[in-house]
């Protein structure tokens, strides 16, 4: 006679068998709903669903669900979360290091960018991460950043005193000091507001987000400065990374959409939200070669060796290997 329930008991054990085996990665980004960071990043979660026959699964947490952007990184480092998209900013808030690639005035355009980016600096990065908890997985996009005011200006002695929101970030601060603005460092969350009380005149920030999070109807003048070129990274715990066989990581790995459809679907938004900032009012400066030369003289020899030495950790190295990429990237 069969004992129904020991039969029981095994079904019940077979279930809770594949239940194990079924594992679900947390992705963790600041990325609103619907931009193109979350489509990258659900669409790779698809790829990896399908894959792995749903034996291996990616969730998606946008807009900043999880917590603070430099909040979830320090999880990521420490396990408890999978992977994130993040900011270079708060990358720079567990490898500091990082910040050698957002220096003022450093690149020249989104190809040279690319070409450092992919082909010669994954390792240098990638090793810097691993240290700290964390492997690269994919570079990902921010664009430029730009300065917007709520009064036209032409060239830095337009910003002097001026009151300023600026990046949290030294490379950022530094910089509008040597431009003699009254910074106010500040997140993005609340640069609407402090526009809106006259806490700040002015700010930085990507075109996207100006545009998308409804800075320029506020400060409607941007000046296309491209001061600071933001790449992002997607990054993945090294805890759960070992915690995987070979044949999910491999499945992991081939789940990724490529970083430079992201990069394609980013630049395209750029121009959407140029065109509706100016649709809907708001005015967008292109400066001179004469002119963007003035601005970046702002930013000399003695300022990077200043940024370096508040960075500390391998900075110095780290920057000779990114002007090193730079320059092989660089075509005459």
């Amino acid at each position: 006679m069969i004992n129904k329930s020991l039969v029981a008991a095994a079904i019940a054990s077979l279930i809770a068998a594949g239940t194990a085996q079924a594992e679900t990665l947390k992705v963790s980004t600041a990325a609103p709903n619907g931009t193109p960071w979350v489509k990258h990043l659900e669409k790779s979660a698809a790829n990896l669903a399908e894959i792995s026959g749903g034996a291996l699964t990616m969730e998606v947490f946008p807009a900043s669900q999880l917590g603070a952007e430099t909040d979830t990184i320090k999880q990521t480092a420490r396990g408890r979360l999978a992977a994130g998209n993040f900011s270079i900013t708060a990358v720079a808030s567990v490898v500091p290091e990082v910040s050698m690639l957002v220096t003022p005035f450093f690149w020249d355009s989104f190809e040279q960018a690319d070409c450092a980016l992919d082909e010669h600096l994954v390792d240098t990065f990638d090793a810097l991460f691993q240290e700290r908890g964390l492997r690269l997985v994919q570079w990902h996009e921010l664009g430029w950043q730009n300065l917007f005011t709520n009064e036209p200006i032409s060239g830095p002695a337009d910003v002097k005193g001026l009151k300023m929101r600026v990046g949290t970030s030294d490379n950022h601060d530094m910089y509008w000091r040597s431009a003699e603005v009254s910074g106010v460092p500040m997140p993005f969350s609340d640069i609407a507001t402090n526009l809106q009380t006259g806490l700040v005149e002015g700010g930085e920030l990507p075109t996207i987000s100006y545009v998308a999070g409804g800075v320029g109807k506020i400060s409607p003048h941007m000046t296309r400065t491209r001061h600071i070129y933001q790449p992002s990274v997607f990054l993945m715990s090294t805890k759960v990374w070992d915690s995987l066989s070979e044949e999910e990581r491999a499945q992991f790995n081939e789940a990724q959409e490529p970083a430079q459809a992201l990069r394609t679907a980013v630049r395209g938004a750029i121009d959407f939200f140029s065109k509706k900032h100016i649709d809907e009012g708001g005015t967008i400066s292109e400066l001179t070669d004469e002119q963007r030369a003035e601005w970046a003289a702002l930013w000399t020899d003695e300022k990077m060796q200043e940024l370096i030495k508040a960075t500390g950790g391998d900075a110095q190295r780290v920057y000779d290997e990114v002007v090193a990429a730079r320059d092989a990237c660089t075509t005459n």
